[in-house]
């Protein structure tokens, strides 16, 4: 007789995640039991919407149809590409698609395939190394495009998609600024579009949503000055008074990488102001053509 699985213990017991795995995974978690909220994905802000942390949900429900209606009308079959919890698949499932996912997370794979069930598969790898059996009417990569190689990426692409098949790429930009961006990630923009246009993709869409997703930042650089800094704080005072001697030395050896995430997180400048001084935030349809690349 096998004893009953305590809910609470079986939380606990993850599986190994690496830094920004770690990060996505606990940033669910809280917006879940905080703020009901189903994406991992930046909301997209309309003059309509007041920017509150009880909005985002929302705001990102409205990221989702935004990126959907831009799928061309001839398009069944989709792989999401860093599919984060499901949310997105579960929604285009239910829009009547085909759809199959890939993510590099082994807590948010275990999370889609929790949501997704049986209705598409769910691959638990890297999109360069994914295996496939088939191919595509449209790849999407919505935030996921950021964490990986461009050209690696896009000549994966294109294996993986059908003759005339299409690419949707929603994410984030870095642009040239004077000053060292606050705000990290993001390929290069002046890079990105060089590796394009000597592709075998056509660009048939390319939309500036840099302004619709900036107040995002905003709530996020609240969240740590407001919120996330003062708990950060009360727990170092707490190790003070317990382990002052181990506290004494943690602080002078590591000091110089503790007053640089301290900067990094609690410094107030990851806010929509630097933002859109930074960053370009992008969404861009593309086919794949036959034929030679361009320049060939």
């Amino acid at each position: 007789m096998t004893s009953p699985v305590n809910p609470a213990a079986a939380a606990l017991r993850q599986p190994a995640l690496r830094s920004p795995e770690f990060g996505l995974a606990l940033g669910l978690v809280i917006g879940r039991f905080a703020l009901d909220m189903q994406d991992l994905h930046y909301g997209f802000w309309t003059d309509d919407l007041e920017v509150t942390p009880q909005n985002l949900p929302r705001a990102q429900a409205r990221y989702t149809d935004e990126l959907i209606a831009d799928i061309p009308a001839d398009v069944r079959s989709i792989l999401d590409v860093g599919c984060g919890a499901g949310n997105t698949a579960y929604k285009l499932l239910n829009r009547g698609y085909e759809v199959d996912c890939v993510s590099p997370n082994a807590w948010l794979t275990t999370e889609a395939r929790r949501l997704l069930g049986t209705r598409a598969r769910v691959f638990e790898s890297k999109f360069e190394n994914v295996p496939l059996d088939r191919t595509y009417d449209l790849i999407l990569f919505s935030e996921s495009f950021l964490f990986m190689k461009a050209e690696q990426a896009l000549a994966k692409a294109e294996s993986a998609l059908r003759p005339g098949g299409y690419i949707l790429i929603s994410d984030i930009f870095k642009i040239p600024a004077d000053e060292k961006s606050p705000i990290g990630g993001g390929q290069d923009l002046r890079r990105y579009r060089a590796l394009l246009d000597a592709s075998r993709f056509t660009q048939l869409k390319d939309t500036d949503m840099t302004a619709n997703i900036a107040p995002t930042f905003d709530l996020l650089n609240r969240a740590y000055v407001e919120a996330i800094g003062p708990a950060y704080g009360l727990i170092l005072a707490r190790l003070d008074a317990s382990y002052p001697r181990v506290m004494k030395l943690v602080r002078w050896k590591w000091r110089a990488k503790i007053a640089r995430l301290e900067n990094k997180h609690f410094g107030g400048k990851r806010d929509a102001a630097h933002f859109m001084r930074h960053k370009s935030y992008r969404r861009m349809l593309y086919q794949l053509r036959t034929g030679a690349p361009a320049g060939h």
